[in-house]
């Protein structure tokens, strides 16, 4: 059985139409589902990457300062014994 152009050009049209739609729907989906879990994230107070980084800084920061002046301390105490 031949199958003239036309019915293939109209074929071809409904499938590219379908994978567009397709396309849209995916899009659509993809945008639900982020919403979906940006909003749950948001109610179990999840902290994002970013923030996560900023509080190993600041700690790292801080047991830095607190090695200085443990440092520091027993410096002093050696000195006050000397003295």
């Amino acid at each position: 059985m031949a199958v003239d152009a036309k019915t293939l050009d109209d074929i071809s049209e409904k499938i590219a139409a379908g994978i567009k739609m397709l396309g849209g729907v995916k899009m659509g989906a993809e945008a639900q589902v982020q919403s979906v879990v940006e909003s749950a994230l948001a109610h179990f107070d999840v902290v994002t990457h970013e923030r996560m980084e900023v509080q190993e800084a600041m700690l790292n920061k801080a047991r830095q300062d607190l090695a200085a002046m443990e440092a520091r301390i027993v410096k002093l105490e050696a000195m006050l014994k000397t003295g």
